[in-house]
């Protein structure tokens, strides 16, 4: 009964999307859970895979200020966002995720009983991708013993991170496996796979670029796993994403809550201009002329200027055709350090907030949340859907990186670092317009040609490289995951930081209820954690605590 209540429920949910045709298959019988076709599931999960995953690398989550793509103007969590004072349970992602992996098992008990083996495999990729982004943001968590209630497990083991991860890697291999035995058209209903609308050789590459992108995160202790990784890669690497038109994104509709960006105003109360650019990354990109600027950012409403005696009105027109009105200022006497530049980001690290920021004598009046004198994420992040924000999974510009980092540190047998670099900045100008609004044409030979972007100018390949990814991955998580293992790029210490060291994990969830048996299973898997120099508590559950995958590397402190 609770299994058909879920598979209902899920039904229920489905975004109206899909193909009218199948009208007749939603006209079953309640009771009988053999009549719902799986498809219905899949989409549902589908949209929450998705979904779940880019969130975590949108403001829902604490890691686009932890990677200084934004800080916050305003004192709305300032504390906790710009200077990294978290707090346990705070804008985690671990009932989300848990609660996506109850329809995940049931889209892969519904498969297997009415023998869709396309719906089996994909739910093993799911739950695959979910129990590693929790595996990577926690450290050891439940897996093996979830969704067990029928056994009379009601409080799960957390599985070590090694097991956790040689049990993911045969299970992509399996789903591999499984889709490559079956006919050309999957058995999906028309429109309800709203990845790659049941195109086998799409999914069999979506797959392996998964897989490659596992392979890497465990290059660093591929040593002690009884998994071949590097076979596991190799086998792989044979099949991944070779274009834009690989990337597994999924794209807001924008005509409900459900179906919008959070940042658009179905979904949020009020426009979030409180985040702003971090002004290292805005600094980074303005160095190189990086035209994505432009897609993420606008220019300042006002800006100081001393080329000027008067207040000055301007249509200004960016790289990429679009028009602003900016008004340019006299710069004020006898202040030092204004910005005069058409944008402005907010210095990275301030604990009370940058209210005023660049404001010079007008300070004290304007509103940080709408401060003309700093600039504002572009519009494309302010609305309900747009072609540019989706929901990303992994991109062929990502797997490009990939292929380029293991080629340049001589892993798993890949050669040719800069082309696979040079592949994935392009893939990714791709991705946000560049070549088709850059006025006059974009010249991508003489935008790599700058030494610093060129890998042939590098000082450090490895951190040219993964500089970057961290650039093109911009609002994604995986910057995250891989500075931890890499070091790359060194970002700065937050200036009221409460301990001078970044986070590498999040705290567990406290145990709820709190049940003797639950609490001694969360106590077991912090005690498996590792204190670095900078836990200052008695508790291994730090977010300064090492988990399996970075113990022993000396990475990223």
């Amino acid at each position: 009964m609770k299994k058909l209540a879920i598979i209902i429920l899920s039904i229920t949910i489905i975004p109206f999307i899909n193909s009218c045709s199948d009208f007749d298959e939603l006209n079953v019988s309640p009771n009988d859970v053999s009549d719902v076709d799986p498809s219905f599931l899949l989409t549902t999960n589908t949209r929450n895979l998705a979904y779940t995953y880019s969130e975590f690398g949108y403001w829902g989550s604490r890691i686009p200020s932890l990677l200084q793509y934004y800080q916050v103007g305003d004192g709305y969590k300032s504390e906790e966002l710009n200077a990294l004072y978290w707090v346990p349970g705070t804008s985690s992602p671990w009932e989300s995720i848990y609660s996506r992996l109850v329809n995940v098992q049931a889209m892969s008990d519904l498969g297997v009983e009415q023998e869709n083996e396309f719906i089996e495999a994909a739910a093993l990729v799911y739950r695959a991708v979910l129990i590693d982004l929790a595996s990577k943001v926690y450290g050891d968590v439940p897996f093996s013993e979830t969704n067990k209630l029928d056994e009379g497990i009601v409080f799960p083991k957390y599985d070590e991170q090694k097991e956790i991860y040689e049990t993911l890697l045969i299970d992509l291999k399996t789903a591999k496996t499984m889709i490559e035995g079956l006919d050309a058209e999957l058995p999906v209903l028309d429109g309800y796979d709203l990845l790659y609308n049941g195109d086998k050789s799409k999914w069999i590459k979506f797959i392996n670029s998964l897989r490659i992108r596992m392979c890497l995160l465990l290059n660093n202790k591929k040593g002690e796993m009884s998994v071949d990784v590097d076979a596991e890669f190799q086998d792989a690497v044979q099949n991944v994403f070779t274009s834009n038109a690989d990337n597994a994104i999924l794209n807001y509709l924008g005509n409900s809550e459900s179906t919008s960006f959070r940042g658009g105003p179905f979904v949020a109360s009020e426009l979030t201009y409180a985040r702003r650019m971090g002004l290292t990354f805005l600094n980074s990109l303005r160095d190189q002329d990086d035209p994505r600027m432009y897609r993420w950012l606008r220019p300042v409403e006002r800006k100081w200027d001393e080329g000027v005696a008067t207040a000055t009105m301007i249509e200004y027109t960016d790289p990429l055709g679009q028009s602003f009105d900016v008004e340019l200022l006299p710069y004020p006497a006898g202040y030092v350090g204004l910005d005069t530049n058409l944008y402005v980001g907010l210095p990275v690290g301030n604990r009370a907030s940058w209210t005023s920021y660049n404001a010079g004598p007008y300070a004290t009046s304007v509103e940080p949340k709408t401060t003309p004198f700093n600039s504002r994420l572009s519009d494309i992040y302010f609305q309900n859907a747009n072609d540019y924000v989706g929901m990303n999974i992994i991109t062929y510009s990502e797997v490009e990186f990939i292929l380029a980092e293991v080629a340049s540190i001589g892993a798993f047998g890949v050669t040719n670092a800069e082309s696979h670099y040079r592949n994935a900045i392009e893939a990714s100008m791709n991705e946000w317009g560049v070549f088709d609004d850059y006025v006059g044409g974009f010249d991508f030979d003489d935008f790599y040609s700058q030494a610093s972007v060129d890998l042939s100018q590098a000082a450090n390949e490895h951190e040219r490289i993964m500089t970057q990814k961290y650039i093109s991955m911009f609002f994604r998580a995986e910057p995250w995951f891989d500075w931890r293992r890499t070091g790359y790029p060194d970002f700065i210490v937050p200036v009221d930081a409460d301990q001078p060291a970044i986070p590498i994990r999040y705290h567990y969830d406290t145990p709820n209820p709190p049940d003797p048996q639950y609490v001694d299973k969360y106590n077991e898997a912090v005690e498996r954690l590792e204190k670095t120099e900078f836990v200052k508590v008695p508790s291994k559950d730090d977010t300064r605590s090492r988990m399996w995958l970075l113990q022993g590397t000396n990475l990223p402190y």
